[in-house]
């Protein structure tokens, strides 16, 4: 039987054919004159975020005639810089790809950004004659050579003046082209075997590959999105090709790309973003990649006998040399590191380098660390393996309460103080940054400073050695700039798209912050679980086993954000409301008058946190984007969702027109009869409205019937549940989905007024809007977190919708909270005019930070609401939404400290204030309510 012949793959074939070639074409290249010098790519792809590396080529085997034969490439590569491409990659295999090293000379001539030959290289020989026609990168396919073969060609190429860029398609190949120096490591999503693409390819190799490499992902793009999904995986490059081609404006269609793949630059993200220093730098060129790299602060070293001790002197001339290359807001500050010092070396040396700041890194004693009379940073020592019996916690805590700006915690052992190379004990040091703000340092470098500030809560990194290059007998370390920069990229990305790690501390019981494995928030963890019929339990473990391999992925909460900032309007703004300030000030002395013995009305700066500006009207476009998003992930094909005041049922609606999803809305008669407007708007975006009739007809009862379709529906259907409550992990997903109010508030006011609020406030019912705003606050011990329930008609009068103040534990809905319930625990109807406050019930974790007194309580009746409503709309021009009303009128009872409320403010407050929804539902209850008067200062 004879054996069958196998056809050659189409690399084999391209690479066979180079080979045949190559003798004729080297000849060729012999007389061309020598290009100018490299430009470098490395710097550049190591600068935030994804760059482009837009290609030219007139035709492919997988695509055929892309462009006729005498298209202007040169002219096209113009195009492409213009755009804003880092690079440009050429085609330089002529039969399969019409091109020639020719079409590279031409390109490198008519641009001044790096050109990347993009050739089958079979011979090293080639590599001459790239680097003469102008190349300054070289594509090396992994698959042509074997491990020896490959590195020897990288080896040739950078002794040349080339950036290799090895590109493999699988974990053998890969496994090869990270054996070798290349600094460039290319993921092909296209099979070149068989010309097939798999356009995850690229996402599931992205792990293998360590974070001191630069990843470029190429193939299978067609359009700036999925360079967004390989931005926020971490790849520093994109290699597009097909899709700028057949583009008849190739400058307008790479500017989209490059957009797809800039750095975020919303508030929430770059609030969780490192600071980082880049100490021991000993020369000029350390100074300026530094900053050339947004480096935070530059460490100068005057720690005699250490490797990168410097005279007093040179660290004058290196500070001033950093403060001229930055323009005054991007400048880096200087720090003078110090161990031990004596009084005239720190006065020498303030007097000559005038730092922003020194480094104690020895055993000073505190007086001699606060009276130095520059801000102070501290170093302690944890051993390597960590050391139970030191309590670093409280050391830090004395000495961040005395007055020093900065706590950083380097490795111990060492025969210097600190610059070990040595990880410290991450459990151990992970426990002190939960308690108290930390700055690590060593062992760190590009590899591993992602990873450690995803593990560690630490707001900042420190690095010395990590990003030094290879030492040359006894010269002073240098930096080497490609490591500086790619340790700032690393550190400033760490956290992008990623709002549920923690980046500082939170020194509360863990309770009071996340779930436990059963879903169970509360000190004692008695509040949420999930108590549902059989029938539900499965379809609560998939959404829990989808949301849990979807809550640290930075690609769902990248598509997100995108969604949420170019549809929804995110972000949204705060606002200083200071004539509704003065009118609440003024309502509370009113207040404070009929109380004895109170305290001095303090004088309040209000902000709003303007949720009522998002599309829809409201906070709950935030949820209900994400629950659809999270919809599809789920493969389920069917929406449906409950809603009280009706502005999570038109947001719902909106989400569900937008991505295509049947939507199915229910909705108590009671409140389909005084929210008409949101009836309209809801069956105008294409959701059916379901009328619910039975109970009180209000939202408790729409949950109800909603919870019952999905019993019947669930293989199909997801609920967007609207509210922080219900069945875990619903309580989780909302309250991640709305934190995004608190993220951006805190880092909109630290802008503004460069500290976080002295009181955070928000109303509640279910509690998407309180916990929204809170979540980002619970763990900062210097921001008093309040919310205002409704009383309805008064606490007294037992017509209300007060679920903490007038409440009590029980299971509501799937979940074990605080609940309106008489004593044989059945439900207690919720009476409130806002139908989005008109819930017997309130979320866990808001029960859980209720119970553990972390949280201030309010209540603010019917009446008391609408003349709230009235004076915002007269002071400000701003018409509230009647839940949100609530809380405007429970900030004069908190000032003032009536009903049980704590005094103790300072002079002057500054509040944040969840503005939730804006009140043209709600202009009825205006009506209803025409006898209620606004504040007596707002008439």
């Amino acid at each position: 039987m004879s054996a069958v012949a196998t056809r050659p793959s189409v690399v084999e074939e391209i690479a066979a054919r180079r080979r045949v070639d190559i003798d004729e074409e080297i000849s060729r290249q012999a007389d061309l004159t020598p290009a100018g010098p490299p430009r470098p790519i490395a710097e550049r792809l190591a600068a935030p975020g994804l760059h482009l590396i837009a290609e030219l080529k007139r035709s492919s085997p997988s695509a055929g005639r892309i462009v006729a034969a005498d298209d202007d490439l040169p002219a096209r590569a113009r195009a492409y810089e213009a755009g804003g491409a880092a690079a440009i990659s050429v085609l330089c295999e002529p039969h399969w790809f019409g091109g020639s090293v020719d079409d590279l000379r031409r390109v490198r001539e008519a641009v001044s950004i790096p050109v990347l030959a993009k050739e089958f290289v079979v011979d090293p020989r080639q590599l001459e004659g790239l680097r003469a026609a102008g190349a300054d990168l070289v594509l090396l396919l992994a698959v042509l050579h074997d491990p020896a073969q490959l590195t020897a060609l990288v080896d040739r190429a950078i002794a040349l003046g080339m950036e290799p860029l090895v590109e493999a398609h699988h974990e053998r190949e890969l496994e090869a082209a990270l054996a070798t120096g290349a600094r460039l490591i290319g993921i092909n999503n296209r099979d070149l075997a068989t010309l097939e693409v798999d356009t995850e390819r690229a996402e599931r190799l992205r792990p293998l590959v360590p974070d001191d490499r630069l990843l470029i992902a190429e193939s299978g793009v067609r359009d700036p999105s999925t360079v967004g999904r390989w931005r926020a995986l971490g790849f520093d490059g994109a290699l597009v090709g097909e899709a700028l081609m057949r583009s008849a404006a190739p400058s307008a269609a790479v500017r989209s790309f490059v957009d797809a793949g800039r750095q975020p630059s919303d508030h929430a993200n770059e609030a969780r973003r490192a600071f980082v220093k880049i100490c021991g730098v000993t020369d000029a060129e350390g100074v300026l990649a530094a900053v050339r790299a947004g480096a935070d602060a530059i460490g100068l070293n005057l720690v005699a006998g250490t490797p990168r001790a410097l005279e007093v002197a040179e660290a004058a001339e290196l500070a001033r040399i950093a403060r001229s290359a930055a323009p005054h807001q991007r400048r880096p500050r200087i720090v003078l590191v110090t161990a031990d010092a004596g009084e005239a070396l720190l006065a020498n040396a303030i007097a000559a380098v005038d730092p922003d700041a020194i480094q104690f890194s020895g055993r000073e004693a505190d007086a001699a660390i606060l009276g130095a009379g520059r801000p102070a940073w501290k170093v302690l020592h944890v051993a390597p393996e960590g050391n139970p019996e030191t309590d670093h916690v409280a050391t830090a805590g004395r000495l961040l309460a005395a007055g020093v700006e900065r706590i950083m915690i380097d490795t111990a052992g060492g025969r210097h103080p600190g610059g070990t190379g040595v990880r410290a004990d991450v459990a151990t040091v992970a426990a002190i940054a939960r308690d108290v703000p930390i700055t690590l340092a060593g062992g760190l470098s590009a590899a591993n400073v992602a990873d450690a500030l995803r593990t560690i809560p630490a707001v900042g990194v420190d690095v010395a050695s990590g990003v030094e290059a290879p030492r040359v007998g006894a010269d002073r370390p240098r930096k080497d700039p490609y490591k500086v920069a790619l340790f700032v990229k690393r550190a400033k990305a760490a956290r992008d798209d990623r709002p549920n790690t923690p980046f500082g501390p939170t020194p509360v019981h863990p309770g009071l912050i996340e779930v436990d494995a059963a879903g169970r928030w509360g000190m004692e963890r008695d509040f949420g679980g999930r108590y549902v019929p059989e029938t539900l339990m499965a379809a609560l473990a998939q959404l829990e086993s989808a949301y849990d391999s979807l809550r640290h992925d930075p690609v769902f909460w990248a598509d997100l954000r995108v969604l949420l900032e170019r549809y929804a309007g995110r972000p949204t703004p705060i606002y200083r409301a200071d004539r509704l300030a003065a009118a609440a000030h003024d309502e509370a002395r009113r207040l404070a008058a009929h109380a004895a013995g109170r305290e001095p009305i303090p004088q309040v700066r209000l902000y709003l946190k303007r949720e009522d500006l998002a599309h829809t009207g409201a906070h709950k476009i935030n949820n209900a984007l994400g629950q659809a998003l999270l919809t599809r992930r789920l493969g389920k094909t069917r929406v449906i969702a409950e809603t009280g005041a009706g502005q999570h049922g038109v947001a719902t609606a909106t989400a569900c027109a937008l991505l295509e999803l049947p939507c199915v809305v229910y909705m108590g008669a009671e409140d389909i009869e005084r929210q008409g407007p949101n009836v309209l708007r809801m069956r105008a975006l294409g959701a059916e409205v379901r009328s619910v009739t039975s109970g009180t007809a209000t939202l408790k009862d729409a949950v109800n019937e909603a919870m019952r379709d999905w019993v019947t529906n669930v293989e199909t259907t997801h609920y967007v549940l609207g509210s922080a409550m219900g069945p875990h992990p619903y309580p989780t997903i909302v309250r991640d989905l709305q934190r995004r109010i608190g993220d951006e508030a805190a880092a909109q006011l630290l802008e503004v007024e460069g500290r976080l609020p002295d009181l955070a406030l928000a109303c509640v019912g279910g509690g998407s809007n309180a916990i929204g705003l809170l979540a980002r606050f619970i763990g900062e011990p210097t921001v008093r977190l309040a919310v205002a329930e409704a009383a309805g008609d008064g606490m007294e009068t037992g017509r209300h919708a007060a679920a903490i103040l007038g409440g009590s534990p029980g299971i509501l809905h799937g979940s074990r909270s605080l609940m309106l319930q008489d004593k044989d625990g059945q439900v207690v109807e919720a009476h409130s005019a806002s139908a989005g406050l008109d819930y017997p019930g309130i979320g866990p974790q808001l029960a859980a930070l209720a119970e553990a007194g972390r949280i201030e309580v309010a209540a603010a009746t019917d009446r008391e609401a609408v003349a709230a409503m009235k004076a915002t709309t007269r002071t400000e021009g701003i018409l509230p939404a009647l839940e949100t009303a609530h809380a405007i009128a429970a900030l004069p009872k908190i000032l003032a400290g009536v009903e049980g409320l704590a005094g103790g403010w300072p002079e002057e407050v500054l509040v944040l204030l969840g503005f939730s929804g804006r009140g043209d539902k709600d202009l009825a209850a205006l009506t209803r309510f025409d006898d209620v008067r606004p504040w007596e200062s707002a008439r």
